[in-house]
């Protein structure tokens, strides 16, 4: 594929990412009538929309083992109410969590929503949170239009944007790696945002994208003729992106063709996480990658939060873990702005613009244009640190917002 294709996401893109479903989502007429509990009393009632099944099941298991850790911190209560949280599996299927958010919102009457993983999940659910007005905080999609041409004052993002890693991690490759990338990525909307935010910086820092390889999403299949294909790109790197099982399967393909030796491998830090580097083992060795956070990360707020989240959960902390716990802050600091009161949505919106505090990813703040986060971004490798394989931080690339435009990428 020619690097030149059209980097703005297009209405037919948009479409597709939704699954063809937006017409489904029509808003009934009684949710005009529906409140969320009605006057602010009894307990805060949240919508949890994630996968506990299929390959991001443990990125929903993750984000959710957080986001519970920090309400029982917090003793189950903010403003002044109690906090129940109500789970559905979305799976990663838009029709599937198109129907999961209407039960919880038109069946159980929750106060608002949270979660998401899939990007083509969250494009899917963003006209029925705009159209019913209720709030969506996502705790992990990062499809770029969200914060671009599709924002809606009803979703905002503790998580991240597609945007952020390939394009920090795209000139420092131009500048100390090659000056010729291979891109390889899974054919969904976050695969398209990772082209576009890479090619975009590594460009203009004198590189050229040599070629584009999309791969089937949610499953690759064989990965052979991909490691073939990127064998005799004739590149001096590949930038990738993958997450779960299917980071698994390339990145051990990727070392048993024998590409790891002689192909600097680089990446959105997903692809290298907490969650699949003991599946990947010796076969992630030295791969870089770029990501708001690593398990390493030297300052106070991670070590007290992983060594919490490693006794409490008998497991080692990952990214999404991180972005549960920051999620749940987030939640419990807007309901303790709005005095518990979750009747009026425009009051907590207006809660989360500019909220800032000190994160186990370092200085974190709701970015009121983008409506995502203001964070570091840290450049990585994968090193083996007393016995155990781990990202060790070689860089920080500063704090990166999303331009809120496709400028960039």
């Amino acid at each position: 594929m020619s690097h030149k294709k059209s980097l703005y996401f297009t209405r037919r893109e948009f479409l597709k990412v939704a699954g063809g479903a937006t017409a489904a989502l029509a808003v009934a007429p009684l949710l005009s009538g529906c409140g969320a509990g009605g006057a602010a009393s009894g307990p805060i009632k949240i919508g949890v929309l994630l996968p506990y099944s299929d390959i991001y099941a443990v990125l929903g298991e993750s984000i959710t083992d957080a986001m519970k850790m920090y309400f029982d911190e917090v003793g189950n209560e903010a403003g002044g109410r109690t906090i129940e949280i109500i789970t559905e599996d979305t799976e990663i299927k838009p029709d599937v969590a198109q129907q999961k958010a209407r039960k919880l919102i038109e069946q159980d009457e929750v106060d608002f929503v949270t979660g998401i993983v899939s990007s083509g999940v969250l494009m899917g659910l963003r006209d029925y949170f705009d159209e019913s007005k209720k709030l969506l905080i996502c705790s992990n999609a990062g499809v770029n239009a969200v914060s671009r041409g599709a924002k809606t004052p009803y979703i905002w993002r503790t998580s991240f944007t597609n945007w952020m890693a390939p394009w920090s991690m795209g000139g420092w490759a131009a500048d100390n790696v090659g000056k010729k990338a291979v891109i390889s990525v899974p054919d969904y909307a976050a695969g398209q945002d990772n082209i576009n935010a890479f090619s975009n910086s590594y460009q203009a820092a004198g590189g050229e994208i040599v070629n584009i390889q999309k791969t089937p999403f949610p499953n690759m299949g064989d990965p052979a003729p991909f490691m073939a294909e990127l064998a005799d790109s004739g590149a001096d790197l590949v930038y990738s992106f993958y997450s779960g099982g299917a980071a698994v399967t390339f990145v051990q393909a990727y070392s048993d063709f024998g590409l790891s030796g002689q192909l600097p491998l680089l990446c959105a830090g997903f692809m290298v996480e907490q969650d699949v580097l003991p599946a990947q083992g010796q076969a992630a060795l030295g791969t870089k990658s770029s990501l708001h956070w690593a398990q390493l990360l030297d300052n106070p707020e991670n070590k007290a939060f992983t060594a919490a989240f490693q006794e409490k959960m008998g497991r080692e902390a990952d990214v999404f873990a991180v972005q549960g716990y920051d999620t749940a802050r987030v939640i419990v600091e807007m309901l303790n702005a709005v005095q518990g009161d979750t009747t009026n949505v425009d009051n907590m919106i207006e809660s989360l613009s500019g909220m800032s505090f000190a994160s186990p990813r370092g200085p974190f703040t709701l970015d009121p244009n983008s409506q995502a986060p203001k964070h570091n971004m840290y450049l990585r490798e994968v090193q083996e640190v007393e016995g155990n394989l781990n990202n060790v931080v070689l860089d920080n690339f500063g704090e990166i917002v999303d331009p809120g435009t496709e400028d960039l990428g």
